[in-house]
């Protein structure tokens, strides 16, 4: 039987997955609408970061209807959640990019889907090494708890992803916010928002491990999307 703490865990990332999901979705659609392609972008985006607590919510959906969480004696759990972390991040820096230096977007896209190879055969071969896992204290009890090894090469690769986001993104859209007036002022300074919000939530979640706070953590890193999306809406 799940404590309070695991039904909190399990609610909240179910939520950020639907989240994900359903608005990644219409976020693809108003694109396909608008002829907007760059929110093509921000939807792929945020179905990705919304799919990277897959594997809190497939623990909790276990959880639910087994009693007993899933098996992870593979590490699966890590994998699932983090498996979209290198997709979401490549399409982040994409939409940051083509905004920022077009000219030089697609050499930093290459740059970071070599990173993000890396990052996946990693996660695949060793995630123990990737990840710290913590089991409930009984079967069924809690939900399965892991976080980033920091200082495992995967974890120095996701400091390298989201300190890039944090420079590129967020410094540089607010930056750019500065020098702008009228709309654009408001658009570049909700990018900012919305790419500070990205990796600073992103990060507590990666670090941490989860309490009561956990509500806040995950409505603020799903509040990053809607942010981009009013920077990026025409």
């Amino acid at each position: 039987m799940l404590d309070p703490l695991g039904w909190i865990d399990g609610i909240t990332a179910s939520g950020v997955v639907i989240f994900g999901i359903v608005f990644g979705l219409f976020f693809i659609y108003k694109a396909r609408k608008t002829n907007a392609k760059i929110l093509n972008y921000l939807g792929l985006a945020n179905l990705f970061a919304g799919l990277t607590f897959l594997g809190v919510f497939i623990d909790f959906l276990f959880v639910l209807i087994t009693t007993i969480n899933m098996d992870n004696t593979s590490g699966i759990v890590g994998i699932l959640s983090y498996i979209w972390l290198a997709p979401a991040i490549i399409t982040a820096i994409y939409i940051g990019a083509e905004l920022l230096i077009p000219k030089a977007k697609w050499y930093v896209v290459i740059i970071f889907i070599i990173l993000s190879i890396i990052f996946e055969i990693l996660i695949f071969i060793d995630p123990f090494s990737a990840f710290k896992f913590q089991d409930p204290p009984s079967p069924g009890q809690l939900l399965i708890n892991y976080s980033v090894q920091t200082f495992s090469i995967a974890g120095i690769l996701m400091a390298i992803f989201l300190l890039t986001i944090i420079v590129l993104l967020g410094i540089g859209f607010l930056v750019k916010s500065f020098q702008s007036s009228g709309i654009l002022k408001t658009k570049f300074f909700l990018l900012s928002m919305g790419s500070i919000f990205f990796c600073v939530f992103g990060l507590i979640e990666g670090l941490f491990e989860p309490d009561i706070w956990v509500i806040f953590v995950r409505i603020g890193f799903s509040s990053s999307f809607w942010l981009m999306y009013y920077g990026l809406k025409t």
